[in-house]
């Protein structure tokens, strides 16, 4: 039975994760930072900022995934769990000789790309902060793998959305239809496009990224290959829960206009199928409210 080392359970996506691993054979043990959070899982006090931290807890024929540093305002604390938290963490790896290590990063990687869906192959370019320091923490991964033979994944996920989620577009959309004090600004008019991933689906691509046995330096989107607008989304909303979402249209454009990427690569490699629609999505949303 492999062990699972989960960082970052206590957000969004890990919490969500780690309530579809019970139902695998699975040894799973949990990092926590605050001392004070209850998690009904075998869990550790660690800290990816501190070097050799892990050191005590990794074992040989682990795998480890980290899903520290997502979207922060912070952006001194953003900086240093991916840059400086990926460099120790991936030191305890090596010298433990862990198994695998899988990494979520996203599309935002790309940058702007309106002519077709991203590949794994295409030239990164990211407009934002964000996708600038997910690209730059991509690179320590690849070079840990290609210097020390270690096995590592990264996974490029879409804009993740679900019941629950407290931060993001779609979640401030849809708050802003019971509180009015929440402002949505939709940029270029409505025109920005996205591509938008329900919670299950994410979860369904870390999972298989775990079952995959391929060795060495591999990177696959877990995406939906489908764009939508913010002006559609807006409009999904506002049809099923016939309320209006408190939003002002601007003419700025702050970072790209289309940022969306192609799943094939997981589909043949991972059996990776993404099988919730955005509409359906937002209506398991609407329905939790």
């Amino acid at each position: 039975m492999s062990r699972i080392i989960l960082l970052g359970a206590t957000g969004f996506i890990g919490s969500n994760l780690l309530n579809e691993l019970k139902k695998y054979d699975y040894e799973i043990i949990v990092m926590v930072h605050k001392k004070n959070l209850k998690i009904n899982f075998p869990h550790f006090s660690g800290n990816i900022l501190i070097p050799q931290n892990l050191n005590s807890i990794l074992k040989k024929d682990d795998i480890v995934i980290n899903l520290i540093g997502q979207i922060s305002n912070n952006h001194k604390n953003f900086i240093q769990t991916n840059i400086l938290g990926s460099i120790n963490l991936l030191d305890s790896c090596y010298k433990k000789k862990v198994k695998k290590v899988i990494y979520l990063s996203s599309i935002n990687v790309y940058g702007e790309n309106s002519k077709h869906a991203s590949l794994e192959t295409d030239f990164l370019k990211p407009q934002s902060f964000y996708g600038r320091i997910k690209m730059l923490s991509e690179e320590i991964y690849k070079s840990y793998a290609h210097t020390h033979g270690m096995n590592v994944t990264i996974l490029r996920l879409s804009n993740v959305f679900g019941p629950n989620k407290k931060l993001g577009f779609i979640a401030n959309l849809i708050n802003s239809l019971n509180d009015k004090k929440i402002k949505n600004i939709a940029y270029n008019n409505g025109h920005q496009y996205r591509d938008l991933l329900f919670i299950d689906d994410a979860v369904t691509g870390i999972i298989s990224a775990i079952k995959n046995s391929k060795n060495g330096f591999n990177i696959y989107n877990i995406s939906t290959g489908k764009r939508y607008s913010v002006k559609k989304i807006i409009e999904i909303i506002e049809k099923l829960s016939t309320k209006k979402v408190n939003v002002k249209f601007s003419n700025e454009i702050p970072d790209e206009k289309c940022i969306w990427a192609n799943f094939t690569k997981a589909r043949n490699k991972l059996n990776f199928l993404p099988s919730i629609t955005l509409k359906d999505g937002i209506f398991l949303i609407l329905e939790k409210l």
